[in-house]
């Protein structure tokens, strides 16, 4: 089976480093990404500009299944840039991309892109049939944060 690839991309009304920040912000995901169950920061190094890089382990569950993995993280604001890589889990491959970019008159424009294949066919299979209702979710989440950290309606 094929890897699983989502993509998303919108127009917000935020700075693209606030965005870039609450992005790399990973410890607070399970206060807003529903099936994130819990996360914690194993290894941390501060980059310049108020970055940082490290490996983060999460423990995710859908419905009766439940996997951690621990991913590599590296946040750099200034560049508006997030990159997750896989360390270790239930996947074969994981490669996560988030890219900020200013928009002409204000806000930034927002780019996820997320591949992914899980060792156990049967939810590569699950995860590959709902695909475009994960992306949707996804940036649905992070929009709703947005909203509440930065006080703006989208």
């Amino acid at each position: 089976m094929a890897a699983t690839v989502l993509e998303a991309e919108r127009s917000l009304p935020f700075a693209p480093e606030d965005l870039c920040r609450m992005v790399g912000d990973v410890r607070g995901y399970p206060k807003f990404i529903p099936w994130i169950q819990s996360l914690r920061i194993l290894r941390e190094t501060a980059l310049d500009h108020g970055g940082w890089e490290g490996v983060a382990e999460a423990v995710v569950g859908w419905k009766a299944i439940t996997e951690r993995f621990a991913t590599r993280v590296r946040s750099e604001p200034s560049k508006g840039e997030v990159d997750v890589a896989l360390v270790s889990g239930p996947f074969k491959s994981l490669q996560n991309q988030w890219r900020f970019e200013p928009q002409p008159g204000g806000g930034a424009r927002v780019r996820f892109f997320i591949v992914y294949e899980f060792r156990n066919p049967i939810l590569n299979a699950l995860a590959g049939a709902n695909r475009e209702r994960a992306a949707q979710k996804i940036m649905q989440a992070f929009e709703e944060e947005a909203n509440r950290r930065f006080g703006a309606n989208v």
